[in-house]
């Protein structure tokens, strides 16, 4: 009997220790996806060396989000943003999440199209006081003419940052020998709790 009712609260344990493990943090994740050449990139990752991430063609760097907005506002690359998300999520260790473009830059020809996108997913949670990002993605990216330009997977299991941002860059594999980097930026912020329902007062009359 002793030994059933160990079982049992092992199991116990097991069960309330994984759902206190998959409950995640509410966050605000804003992605922008945008090209920008290799120096102007250089020049505002300066800070610290890129970590290049296993079995993928990204590296990722760690900055502020002033570095982002010179990156953003650099010859008009605002404008020129292949995609640009803003969403909400409390989910861990991920859910699902897309992004695609078919875009053409500002001021260029019809036939200029760049297209591509990310599946896979992502998750957000605290641990030990620290906010912990999940990242999971397939990344591909094609040319003006459907040439591949990027295919590769990113993945991320770490601390988040928070104040800063987190910007995965990788080169372009273009035949005409471009200096051109493909970048995707993770901003993320805590986000207020969402707020309960609570039912109207009914009140009662004798």
């Amino acid at each position: 009997m002793k030994k059933a009712a160990s079982i049992v609260s092992l199991v116990l344990l097991w069960v309330f220790g994984t759902g206190c493990e998959s409950q995640g943090t509410r966050a605000q994740i804003h992605v922008r996806v945008f090209e920008v050449p290799a120096q102007v990139l250089r020049l505002h990752t300066s800070s610290q060396s890129p970590r290049k991430l296993s079995d993928s063609a990204y590296c990722v760097s760690v900055v502020t989000p002033e570095n982002l907005d010179a990156l953003l506002q650099y010859n008009g690359t605002a404008q020129r943003l292949l995609a640009e998300r803003t969403r909400v999520i409390e989910d861990w260790p991920a859910i699902a999440d897309t992004w695609v473009y078919a875009s053409s830059y500002a001021g260029r020809g019809a036939d200029c199209l760049y297209t591509g996108g990310g599946v896979g997913s992502l998750g957000v949670r605290e641990r030990g006081g620290n906010l912990q990002v999940r990242l999971d993605y397939m990344v591909n990216h094609r040319g003006p003419q459907g040439q591949r330009l990027i295919d590769s997977e990113i993945f991320y299991d770490h601390d988040y940052p928070e104040g800063q941002v987190l910007l995965f860059h990788a080169p372009l594999d273009a035949e005409d020998g471009s200096s051109e980097r493909h970048v995707i930026a993770f901003e993320i912020e805590r986000a207020r709790p969402a707020p309960t329902y609570a039912p109207p007062e009914v009140l009662a009359y004798r």
